[in-house]
């Protein structure tokens, strides 16, 4: 019995070794991924990179996607190097307008995004109108920041350039959009009831009687300088700007104690002897608008002023060749025989002594030129001057005809040559 139970005690007893049975299961993932000591490693890390991998292909294919949709709506539509440009925004313009606008001015790519991303963040009231300063390379967000950030300016910076006309100031009101046309400005020209009382000077003319015949009323009058108006300025008051302007240089030049001294060898001081001209306020400015096209240096002024000042006083005729050219605008150095024969008011090879008012708006210089010309040219006698080389903007002043006429020989071929240069020049 004791034999039995030995034996049977040790077929109870474990196997130092036993091998693992197979399962179907454990026997495909041994064959998917090999007998070796790191497989437990592989399973964790292979659906991990499963994921990662479709993390980045969904990644790609959103990013793919954006830039597309970035590149067609959103994009700036030049580089970063792109120039500023001035967009204006007129009060009371719609969302879809100002994009529309936007897109037409080569800044947007889309003007329907730029109406959704405004409405969509609810900056449809936080665009405000006036000027701003926008680039092609800025995206749209960068646009739309810019338009509600309050950066803009509701003025504009005008400069009127001493010696243009009416018309030539119309034209420049327009060209920087400040005006739509030139009808109404030009029309306003030579409204003297609704300006009388802005103007000294047109007030003087009208007292005179003065006005009759002219082209513009207002010619003259509307100072030359630089003004800061607002963006919605109308013509009426930009000219009531311009005409204000005028009063306070009139107040400056007529109205100023232009009284010099000079002191002699012993000491003394003495007063510098002015000339008494007997010319009106408005027929001062008509001489000053010849002065300033006559004279492109401000040395010559004076001296120019002079010249026409003697002339007055001897009785004899102005010709001065911009009052030829004033009616047809034409810009030429030398005049046809036809053309100094012309019979109107402002020619003054025709008409025996000043034009029938300004022929341009002149500068405060030549306005005080045209109180106080050079007394030495005075006393001297000189009666004639004219261009030298085209372009150099020198005078050949003369007292004696004949010296005139010789300087007029020299002179001329030259001046015909740069006529038909410049004709040449502006043909299409």
């Amino acid at each position: 019995m004791a034999r039995k139970r030995k034996r049977r005690g040790s077929q109870q007893r474990k196997p130092l070794f036993q091998s693992e049975k197979y399962s179907i299961r454990a026997l495909h993932e041994d064959r998917e991924y090999g007998m070796y000591w790191y497989a437990w490693l592989w399973k964790i890390v292979r659906p991990l990179l499963i994921f990662l991998c479709a993390v980045l292909m969904v990644t790609g294919i959103v990013k793919v996607g954006y830039d597309r949709v970035y590149n067609a709506f959103f994009a700036p539509v030049q580089g970063d190097n792109a120039e500023m440009v001035t967009f204006q925004i007129d009060s009371g313009e719609t969302v879809a307008k100002i994009g529309e606008r936007l897109q037409a001015a080569n800044l947007l790519r889309d003007s329907r995004v730029f109406k959704y991303m405004v409405q969509f963040r609810g900056l449809t009231n936080a665009l405000s109108y006036g000027t701003f300063k926008l680039s092609p390379g800025m995206n749209a967000d960068q646009i739309i920041t810019e338009l509600t950030s309050g950066s803009q300016t509701n003025e504009r910076v005008i400069t009127i350039v001493p010696g243009w006309t009416a018309e030539d100031i119309a034209k420049y009101l327009v060209s920087i959009g400040a005006l739509e046309d030139t009808g109404e400005f030009l029309r306003l020209c030579n409204d003297v009831d609704r300006f009388v009382g802005s103007s000294y000077a047109l007030r003087d003319a009208q007292n005179n009687g003065t006005l009759k015949g002219r082209k513009y009323a207002l010619e003259g009058y509307l100072a030359p300088d630089t003004y800061r108006i607002f963006i919605s300025a109308t013509a009426e008051s930009i000219i009531r700007t311009l005409l204000n302007q005028h009063n306070k240089v009139v107040d400056t030049v007529f109205y100023a104690d232009h009284t010099a001294y000079y002191a002699d060898a012993e000491g003394v001081y003495h007063e510098v002897e002015k000339y008494d001209s007997k010319l009106t306020m408005d027929q001062t400015v008509t001489l000053a608008s010849m002065i300033e096209k006559e004279a492109a240096n401000r040395e010559d002024y004076a001296r120019v002023s002079a010249v026409f000042h003697n002339r007055l006083n001897l009785g004899m005729k102005l010709e001065s060749d911009p009052t030829v050219t004033y009616l047809s605008g034409a810009h030429k150095l030398a005049l046809s025989d036809a053309e100094i024969a012309q019979q109107n008011a402002y020619n003054t090879y025709y008409v025996p002594a000043l034009p029938a008012g300004p022929i341009c708006n002149p500068s405060a210089a030549a306005l005080e030129a045209a109180m106080l010309p050079d007394m030495q040219y005075i006393k001297d006698g000189y009666l004639y001057f004219c261009a030298t080389e085209p372009g150099s903007g020198k005078l050949a002043f003369s007292i004696s005809k004949a010296e005139h006429e010789a300087n007029v020989a020299l002179y001329r071929p030259l001046w015909e040559e740069y006529d038909r240069q410049q004709a040449a020049a502006q043909t299409p």
